[in-house]
């Protein structure tokens, strides 16, 4: 097998399968070598499944193939999961030694669909313990590396599943993003992530964070594959009561189809482009000027309650955090690693007062953001995915920017938690590379369940700036 598929999307493989060029079997072979040779250098798998399992899911997909049982875009292909999501019968650490011998009983929701759908799941990834972090450093499991610089962190908490897309041993994975752990560590990896709105997929067997806030997430190489695993996984849950019923869209040959109505961009001049690292703000400028020949206008706007943006959301996910881990707390308290700890002391000591104001202040935020989309000032709002690229791993704590001195964790949670907070789909596109070579990410976010319009626009501008994702697949990890 003299293929390399490392580079190739999950739209590029499926036309492959479904005209009988490559098999399924031979797919999973491939990317499970690819595994074994990276994964002991960027650290992106906590858990590979049984390889005979692996193998025969594969030759059933095969043979349903053969006889006319095709079942779509995602129909034998590999596929991971973040290591915080339930798969019957296998390890679901959630990168904690709390949980190294935890084995769920059940599938998640999300995997059900992933199966139904004739993906084939090779593994789970590497994350912050518990989904409580955005660096994708983990005391238990060990770090994951950015495939573009190993000196460089992945980010996180699904810095796993980002890695392992970047570097090509999985062509997509899903994760959780709590306050931007899907979108942040694709920006930082050069690949494309993806949260939909609040309740339009289910978590039921994810591992909580802080349930207000969490979202299952998508991470790919391209918009097209992200819109085909939306499309397979969406929908209402019973078991999860945040979800919403609404009308299955077919989000691939929606986003194929030509844009009718005119799209306004709407630029923040507060908050999100203070303290923009200058190599982030030469890309998004440069951004800018090739998406004006796509959108109708470009609006500089201003949003109000962004000094509380931070201070909301960690009260919410701090005192929602500490609540899911009360028993743990009372029982295995020494056996978090301190950084978490330290998380669940804090989220302990917000009173509810202050918990119930945080969430009233939420409200008048999205109030505010829904009022701009329904007066027609934006229909997409765009700002860079971070301020700064992927620090190093000497910089896990504070980071200099320019001339400005900024904790690490909020440097790259700043630009992504509100949507958290009010729930809104956000995804974050590659746009460039900095001066030292390393990625950079934009984010795209439209009104509550307008991922039509939200994938399109991405999608429009991903066919239109080819030569942007030829440079992503620059990754020097995709040489190996």
């Amino acid at each position: 097998m003299n293929q390399n598929y490392s580079s190739l999307t999950v739209r590029d493989l499926s036309k492959k399968i479904e005209a009988s060029e490559i098999s399924p079997i031979e797919l999973v072979k491939y990317y499970i070598d690819r595994i074994k040779k990276l994964n002991c250098i960027y650290n992106t798998f906590v858990t590979i499944f049984n390889e005979n399992e692996i193998y025969e899911n594969a030759r059933e997909v095969e043979r349903d193939i053969k006889r006319g049982r095709y079942r779509g875009p995602l129909h034998g292909i590999p596929v991971s999961v973040k290591d915080n999501f339930f798969v019957k019968d296998l390890r679901c650490t959630a990168g904690s030694k709390l949980l190294s011998n935890f084995i769920p009983s059940y599938d998640a929701f999300i995997v059900r669909k992933l199966k139904k759908s004739g993906a084939i799941l090779i593994g789970k990834n590497s994350l912050n313990e518990f989904a409580a972090g955005i660096t994708g450093v983990n005391q238990f499991y060990g770090n994951t590396k950015n495939p573009w610089n190993k000196l460089r962190i992945s980010g996180g908490s699904s810095g796993g599943s980002a890695a392992a897309v970047s570097s090509g041993m999985i062509p997509m994975s899903v994760g959780t993003d709590t306050g931007g752990s899907v979108r942040v560590p694709s920006a930082l990896c050069g690949v494309v992530g993806f949260k939909p709105t609040f309740g339009l997929v289910s978590r039921h067997g994810v591992i909580p964070l802080s349930p207000s806030l969490d979202h299952v997430g998508y991470i790919s190489k391209s918009v097209w594959d992200i819109a085909a695993l939306l499309e397979f996984t969406a929908g209402w849950d019973p078991l999860d009561p945040t979800t919403v019923q609404r009308r299955q869209l077919a989000y691939t040959k929606i986003i194929e189809e030509p844009i009718v109505d005119p799209i306004s961009i709407g630029i923040p001049t507060n908050y999100f482009m203070n303290y923009l690292d200058r190599d982030i703000e030469r890309c998004f400028y440069n951004f800018l000027d090739r998406i004006r020949t796509i959108v109708s206008k470009i609006n500089y706007i201003s949003l109000n309650n962004t000094e509380h943006f931070f201070g909301t959301w960690r009260k919410i996910r701090l005192a929602e955090a500490s609540v899911m881990h009360l028993d743990m707390w009372n029982t295995r308290l020494k056996d978090y690693s301190e950084e978490v700890r330290q998380q669940l002391k804090e989220g302990k000591r917000i009173l509810a007062y202050d918990y119930l104001h945080s969430k009233k202040i939420i409200c008048e935020i999205k109030a505010d953001v829904s009022h701009g989309f329904a007066s027609g000032h934006f229909d997409i709002i765009a700002v860079p995915t971070t301020i700064t690229a992927a620090p190093l791993f000497t910089e896990l704590v504070k980071i200099q920017i320019d001339n400005n001195v900024i904790r690490t964790r909020e440097a790259l949670l700043r630009n992504t938690i509100i949507f958290n907070s009010i729930g809104l789909p956000a995804i974050s596109i590659p746009i460039g590379l900095t001066t030292a070579k390393m990625p950079v990410g934009v984010q795209l976010i439209s009104r509550e369940f307008d991922e039509s319009k939200l994938l399109s626009l991405a999608y429009l501008y991903e066919q239109k700036n080819s030569e942007m994702s030829k440079l992503m697949l620059s990754c020097p990890s995709l040489k190996y």
